[in-house]
């Protein structure tokens, strides 16, 4: 068994690698680690050295191997398009390759709506093609409010594409119309077999995009992780 890691800024997200099957972890705690026969921890960051030294004593995981995964110019078949392949977000480099692994041979619109949401081209021989990155939905209403003095907000998101009748409304409404349209111009770039949604705002994208060939999966990134586990 192996212990998967992304961690950020702010968070961690974690997966277990069984026997080749990728399930997640929704709790990461130090007690529920302790009963588990976990092997090495392989992990994608974003965050500080000194992060990644605190949570390896904070879960009492530091008498374990620890294996820290970087954005390749290529591996396991897929290519990076970056002439500089290290600044590529190590998140992006890993939904790429677990979008492969997932659907080989298929030309891929990967979308990753986060914090930032990005947007991948990766077609069905691995050549990344690109893509975009621009802000997410809590980033773009931040934005409004901050910069603006007369709009604000409500910590509910409740966006819908339609025209907003109040502030908040309209605020919402236009963040989520806002990443719909690049998704749906991204689509219209180039062909594809596959759109792919995954990170945590997937699901106030999901019900808008069921006409197009849309696949969620939330461990994404956690299926190109698992590609690096030494066996």
């Amino acid at each position: 068994m192996y212990l998967l890691l992304d961690i950020g800024n702010t968070r961690e997200k974690a997966a277990l690698v069984t026997q080749g099957k990728v399930n997640a972890l929704p709790q990461l705690a130090a007690d529920n680690l302790a009963k588990l026969p976990v092997k090495a921890v392989y992990f994608a960051s974003v965050a500080s050295q000194e992060k990644v030294v605190q949570l390896k004593q904070s879960l009492r995981l530091d008498h374990l191997p620890w294996r820290q995964v970087h954005a390749d110019a290529q591996a396991y078949g897929v290519r990076s398009s970056y002439q500089q392949p290290q600044t590529l977000g190590v998140d992006r480099w890993l939904a790429m390759l677990g979008a492969q692994l997932l659907f080989p041979a298929k030309n891929l619109l990967i979308v990753d709506a986060g914090t930032a949401v990005t947007v991948d081209w990766l077609d069905n021989e691995g050549q990344h093609g690109g893509g975009w990155i621009m802000p997410g939905l809590k980033m773009q209403q931040q934005a409004v409010v901050k910069n603006t003095a007369k709009v604000f907000n409500s910590e509910m998101f409740n966006g819908r594409l339609e025209p907003g009748q109040d502030t908040v409304t309209g605020l919402q409404n236009g963040c989520l119309a806002a990443v719909l349209g690049a998704v749906r111009l991204a689509w219209q770039q180039t062909a594809c077999d596959k759109l792919l949604l995954t990170g945590g705002d997937s699901k106030f994208f999901k019900p808008h995009l069921v006409d197009l060939p849309l696949v969620v999966e939330p461990l994404l990134i956690f299926h190109g992780l698992a590609r690096y586990i030494d066996i």
